[in-house]
């Protein structure tokens, strides 16, 4: 029996009951307390060990994905090779295998080298090694001359590697640059936003150390310091770059015992900014140092894919108005030898995601609506951003796009209120804040959270889709205590919130699909 047909019993045996006992419920109620559990428990069993892209366990959580969609009456959209209809939108990964050789050294112009650490520094993604590179500090990486802040210009960044302050400049205690541009840089996701912008545009250094400070970056010490690991790149060269737009050598972060190391004898050093302000603050290209990196690099090609259903419109002056609402499937490997089975980081947003398209099959709106399930998100973000770049649809036709990552649990600001935090959903359109504001208000009145986790913006799948000018928004549990950890386990899901949650979306998503106007721009 093949993994296709066994997951499809499976799911048929689920969902074909649930049918037959409510074919006289709303749509909505058909969201049950029953169904979300039984998704989760199963897409976050260690059966699956943690869905990685790269393992049997995602193949076997993309075939039931796609099973619940087609025994839900939700259609395939995508055309493969062979000219077949399918649910997947296949995406080439390469899995990374890196071991340390010789690691990070620094030499001197006049041949001395320097011995560093491991424990003073973390690689956090490396693609080849390099050799002698000259160093450049970059101070914050910040290009916003409309402002008054430029620390890239007339500088050549090509095969040399950018020393770079993480955040944003802060003067006598108050952000330096205005506080929508500060918000973009201020925490760590903003180093991605940094390397976005124009001053990196067709000038990416061959590398990248971050400057991390114990007392201004304290996620860094979480992260580990074994120097063999494996990650995910896209696999498709020829768009690796505009896929992941990191540095095409090695990424990495200094801890702050190294960075006296890097600046000692330099005409400016970082570590100045706490007590003398920006007096003398530069960037420059650095004397006398260079870094070299020797890894060992092995990459295995291989396919993963993107999940993708629709539901069509009822109404045809608005066939070409989509709405698109996703979730990542994927989740992490295992960590000290236990698997992370990402009960609510992901598995519940896409058991949402399942039910809410079930729903909505029931009885279909004006416009259609397409329900991604993405590869890769975890590997920063590659599923979702394949699929902006390789849209069934024209990305212009895609009206907004809601993602549901985390819908189960509270972080501790929330254990009490059990608010939810929407991210995102006035960054394009206000409109699009204020709809879902209204729906909650004439549905479930849940606790909604817009302000306390901005800075979380650019973390999950649907930025991809504000990238291109989509109105998007984020539904999002918070950073709780079993984040990322072996104990994200099913049994300690709210379900009754993941309900409401889910309830929630499926009227804000029927919203919009059948009012009269775009709330695109």
């Amino acid at each position: 029996m093949t993994l296709t047909l066994l997951v499809t019993i499976l799911v048929i045996s689920i969902v074909t009951p649930v049918f037959a006992e409510e074919k006289e419920k709303q749509p909505v109620e058909t969201i049950t307390i029953q169904e979300l559990k039984d998704h989760v428990y199963f897409l976050s069993s260690d059966y699956l060990a943690g869905r990685r892209p790269e393992d049997t366990g995602y193949e076997i959580a993309a075939q039931y994905a796609a099973a619940h969609f087609r025994a839900a009456s939700v259609q395939p959209l995508l055309t493969t090779k062979d000219d077949t209809i399918s649910y997947f939108q296949y995406l080439p990964l390469t899995h990374v295998q890196i071991e340390k050789e010789e690691g990070l050294t620094l030499v001197t112009d006049s041949g001395r080298s320097i011995n560093v650490s491991q424990d003073d520094y973390n690689i956090v993604l490396v693609v080849n090694s390099i050799t002698n590179a000259s160093l450049i500090f970059l101070g914050f990486g910040i290009c916003e001359p409309e402002h008054g802040w430029d620390d890239l210009t007339d500088l050549d960044l090509k095969g040399k590697v950018g020393l770079m302050i993480t955040g944003a400049p802060f003067r006598n205690g108050k952000p330096v640059l205005p506080d929508s541009v500060h918000e973009k840089y201020k925490s760590y996701m903003g180093i991605e936003k940094k390397l976005m912008g124009s001053g990196f545009q067709d000038n990416m250094p061959a590398g990248l150390m971050v400057l991390a400070y114990k007392d201004t970056l304290p996620v860094w010490k979480f992260m580990s310091n074994d120097p063999s690991w494996s990650r995910l790149d896209y696999g498709d060269p020829q768009k690796a770059a505009e896929v992941a737009p990191f540095p095409s050598h090695f990424f990495g972060v200094i801890k702050d015992d190294l960075i006296d190391i890097f600046f000692k004898n330099q005409i400016y050093s970082p570590m100045e900014i706490k007590d003398k302000g920006f007096r003398g603050y530069r960037s420059y290209e650095m004397k006398d140092l260079k870094a070299s990196l020797d890894y060992r690099v092995e990459r295995t090609d291989f396919e993963s894919k993107n999940i993708i259903g629709i539901v069509p419109g009822t109404d045809p002056s608005l066939a070409q108005e989509y709405i698109t609402i996703g979730a990542h499937l994927d989740h992490k490997g295992p960590k000290d030898g236990q698997i992370r089975n990402g009960a609510d980081d992901n598995a519940s947003g896409s058991a949402g995601i399942l039910e809410i398209a079930e729903a909505v099959a029931m009885k279909p709106c004006r416009r259609p609506i397409m329900f991604c399930l993405y590869s890769a998100e975890e590997s920063g973000k590659l599923g979702s951003r394949h699929f902006v770049e390789n849209s069934p649809v024209p990305l212009e036709n895609i009206m907004v796009n809601i993602n549901l990552d985390m819908i189960g649990r509270s972080d501790v600001a929330a254990k009490e209120t059990r608010k939810h935090y929407v991210v995102g959903a006035d960054e394009i359109n206000p409109d699009l804040r204020a709809i879902i504001d209204s729906v909650n208000k004439a549905t479930l009145a849940w606790p909604l959270d817009f302000e306390s986790r901005r800075n979380d913006f650019s973390k999950s799948d649907h930025y991809n889709f504000h990238q291109k000018g989509i109105p998007t928004a984020m539904f999002f549990s918070g950073a709780h205590e079993d984040y990322h950890q072996p104990t994200d386990d099913p049994e300690k899901i709210d379900y009754e919130k993941m309900q409401e949650i889910s309830q929630l979306v499926y009227e804000i998503v029927v919203e919009l699909a059948n009012r009269k106007k775009s709330i695109k721009p």
